[in-house]
């Protein structure tokens, strides 16, 4: 046993009952998020194949590519347009950030 934990230990015996239990409480959450974080990190670099990934996303199929065509496009506005504007975007983006 290390010192800090016998220290620990030691503190932890003056506690009162309900202190003991919320620093009981605290460990637990302490555990179960580093849990959560071994699982996510396990399933985060595990291999996948391109179906496990699609079902696990449930991502629709379009079968019909009129289904992503959107009504809120400015009539005077072009492609162009908005190409033009993103491009200007990142190079200001780009200068604020040198």
């Amino acid at each position: 046993m290390s010192a800090q934990l016998q220290q620990v230990i030691d503190a932890a015996q003056t506690l009162s009952a309900r202190d003991k239990l919320k620093l009981l409480q605290a460990i637990v959450r302490d555990l179960q998020h580093a849990d959560a974080l071994s699982e996510a990190s396990v399933a985060f670099w595990s291999s996948r194949s391109l179906d496990e990934i699609t079902q696990m996303q449930s991502a629709p199929v379009v079968t019909d590519i009129r289904t992503l065509a959107v009504d809120f496009w400015p009539k005077d506005e072009t492609a162009d347009d908005i190409n033009q504007f993103i491009a200007e975007r990142r190079r200001a983006d780009r200068a604020g950030a040198a």
